[in-house]
């Protein structure tokens, strides 16, 4: 018994311990420094790549609602004083002119005199006219500063569904501001928006469209989060930073406790941000899956050792 204490406490045993000691944690470092930097450069990697899509959808959406604002603006430029005195005559120009471009505004078209009241719309079945609009940001943006504007996210008094409309103002042949013309879009039935927000980013991810000016959600692959508002200023740093124009990439941790590897594009004409979101979880599944493997390669070497 003595010996074998004795042969324990020698010398030669406890350098040949230190020294598998030393071993083992040289190949744990060395380890978790690999898969450190590996995360790092995926994270960079990916990053990017979601960057240059999010520039590509961005410049979509930016084109798709300036193809829209013209549509209104040449069929405003048609209407003339007359027709917003004899509001038949209006109502069957803007039928005709809605008809070469009824997939524009799935919500319709509305035409306002100047005061915000609807006196002309398409569709009919609609039932706004009558309806003052004045209190909505963009009509009142084109009827008293004369501005073509998109509207915050908001429910339709009329529809009572998630919608957003942009308004021109409709001038005489001094320019002056005569009335205006709303086009709009319900974010409850199937729009131009939905061919970017109905796909994922990666497996698990997808894409948010948010109106950082009013803190609101616009529409995201998610539905259930339409018109969902963000946290209060203060609440959450990386949500603000965001909103203040910030574009990632970043990593952080969600409201629901996810992390998330996320990164945004604002799109100029309307001062909206698209947002791509991807669990890390699914981004970095490759790194977990190599680290697991390593884990169980060391553990078979020291059982072998």
């Amino acid at each position: 018994m003595n010996s074998k204490l004795f042969q324990w406490r020698s010398l030669k045993t406890r350098i040949t311990l230190f020294t598998l000691a030393i071993f083992l944690v040289s190949i744990w470092s060395l380890a978790y420094y690999a898969s450190r930097m590996l995360r790092e450069d995926m994270e960079r990697v990916l990053g990017d790549q979601q960057l240059s899509t999010l520039s590509l959808l961005a410049d979509e959406v930016d084109h798709e609602l300036k193809d829209r604002m013209i549509v209104l603006e040449k069929i405003a430029a048609g209407v003339s004083p007359a027709m917003l005195d004899h509001t038949a005559d209006l109502q069957a120009f803007i039928e005709r002119s809605m008809a070469l471009q009824e997939d524009a505004f799935n919500g319709g078209v509305i035409a306002h005199r100047l005061d915000g009241t609807a006196i002309a719309e398409v569709p009919l079945s609609s039932r706004r006219r009558g309806v003052n609009y004045l209190d909505i940001d963009s009509v009142a943006a084109a009827l008293q500063h004369g501005k073509s504007t998109i509207s915050r996210p908001l429910v339709g008094k009329q529809l009572q569904a998630p919608l957003f409309g942009m308004t021109v103002p409709i001038r005489n042949a001094h320019g002056q501001v005569i009335g205006g013309l709303s086009g709009v879009v319900n974010l409850g039935m199937a729009n131009f928006l939905d061919h970017i927000t109905r796909n994922r980013y990666g497996r698990t991810g997808g894409y948010v469209l948010v109106a950082p000016q009013y803190r609101q959600i616009i529409t995201a692959t998610d539905k259930s989060r339409v018109m969902a508002t963000l946290p209060a200023p203060g609440v959450n740093p990386t949500i603000d930073r965001f909103i203040a124009g910030f574009e990632g990439p970043i990593v952080y941790v969600s409201a629901i406790g996810a992390e998330i590897l996320t990164s945004s594009k604002r799109i100029p004409v309307a001062g909206w941000d698209i947002v791509a979101i991807l669990p890390t979880s699914e981004a970095f599944a490759p790194i977990r899956d190599m680290q697991q493997r390593m884990l169980l390669a060391t553990l078979v070497f020291n059982c072998i050792d």
